[in-house]
């Protein structure tokens, strides 16, 4: 597309819509097991399995249908598919506020993510964000400007699950739901009202899917980058569906603001990774991002095992802002690399693509976190999330000796 002059007003606006979006998609993470207590399922790896089931379906579905709302984005404009990814969000959102048993909940989550977006890191609704600021902000710019978004996600990330537990355990878990459909709202509004009709240059031939995927895939640092998000995404989204009752567990199954709690560690660590976020344009510029991207995967691994040694939630908190250090650098430099890899044109399909790749790992953590937690316990989880992100590391490591930058 051409360079449009009023860039930085929609760059700023697709981080603040993504805020908004974030945490209408998100603020569950905070209470989800907690509320399955609600619809009957009472144990707590009964509750962990259904918690991993329902927040991997919905990425699961994004994977499938990501590509074709990709490429109805080149066709029709990021604007028209945005559109649908929040009125899915307000309708599943209001749905599910009315629900009376955990399939209700996994069918509303599955349909919500056949329209484009949902809970988990990694939405649809991401990517194609990802790819209106590309395409407006000039190359010389697009690091910092990434960085802004991955902090407006991350923000989403932050306020969602805080908002979430508060109005959990003010109201009951049913009206947080009301609240993320009214935000999802102001969301729809404030896209239609400020956002232009924004057509990205179509690519000169049509090509197919799979072509196109194979095209990427021949891409050195896009193919290392995908895979270490793969990665990246099932460490960080393990956690989620056990994080509320591991915290229940050790505040006691009596104890009062446990959705509280959780949101308030959540919204720590958001906000230190906001706040990496926001410098990384700054570091890498006096580093280079193989060693910043590198040291911050490891990193990350190690807090997870910090996490599971602490005997008090006091410690769990500390640690788990520990880990928005290492992650609010770790994405927007992986994105960078995936953009730097692709001319301008591509990247509307790329990202596309990276996310139905990418996006699996958001699938595979929760559902196997689940599962593992019903069997094996807690603890298990811990590990498992720190050794995604040590082998993490090893690609990177192993990929990029050779590359200066």
């Amino acid at each position: 597309m051409t360079q449009n002059e009023n860039w930085k007003r929609i760059a700023y606006l697709m981080c603040g819509i993504q805020v908004g979006a974030g945490i209408a998609m998100i603020g569950v993470m905070a209470f989800l097991p907690l509320f399955l207590g609600e619809l009957g399922v009472n144990d707590p790896g009964e509750a962990a399995f259904w918690a991993g089931l329902i927040s991997g379906v919905t990425p699961f579905m994004i994977a499938l249908s990501a590509q074709f709302w990709s490429l109805e984005a080149s066709r029709r404009g990021p604007k028209l598919v945005m559109s649908i990814v929040l009125a899915a969000a307000i309708v599943t959102a209001l749905l599910c506020a009315v629900a009376t048993a955990p399939w209700q909940v996994l069918v509303l989550r599955t349909v919500q993510g056949l329209a484009g977006g949902g809970g988990g890191v990694g939405v649809f609704f991401l990517a194609t964000s990802i790819s209106v600021v590309t395409m407006v902000t000039p190359e010389e710019e697009t690091s910092r400007f990434l960085g802004y978004f991955q902090a407006s996600m991350v923000m989403g990330i932050m306020f969602g699950p805080l908002a979430g537990g508060l109005v959990a355990d003010t109201f009951g878990y049913r009206m947080p739901f009301i609240f993320f459909a009214v935000l999802a709202i102001l969301c729809l509004i404030s896209l239609h009202v400020f956002m232009p009709d924004i057509r990205e240059k179509p690519a000169e031939k049509k090509t197919s899917t799979w072509k196109e995927l194979k095209y990427f895939i021949k891409i050195p640092l896009v193919r290392i980058m995908v895979g270490m998000q793969f990665l990246c995404n099932f460490g960080i989204t393990g956690i989620g569906p056990i994080l509320p009752l591991y915290i229940k567990e050790m505040m006691g199954g009596d104890a009062d603001l446990i959705a509280t709690t959780v949101g308030i560690i959540i919204f720590l660590a958001g906000g230190v990774s906001a706040a990496c976020s926001l410098s990384v344009g700054n570091v890498t510029a006096r580093i280079p991002m193989k060693k910043v991207l590198l040291a911050s995967t490891f990193f990350a691994g190690l807090t997870f095992i910090m996490q599971y040694l602490m005997p008090n939630i006091w410690g769990l908190g500390f640690f788990r802002a520990a880990t928005g250090f290492g992650m609010g650098f770790i994405m927007p430099i992986a994105n960078t690399y995936i953009a730097e890899s692709v001319s301008p044109e591509k990247r509307s399909i790329v990202f596309g693509i990276v996310s139905s790749v990418t996006i699996m790992g958001n699938v595979a953590g929760p559902v196997c976190s689940g599962a593992i937690a019903m069997t094996f316990g807690y603890s298990s989880v811990f590990w498992l999330t720190a050794a995604a992100f040590m082998v993490a590391g090893l690609v990177i490591w192993f990929n990029l000796r050779g590359n200066r930058c």
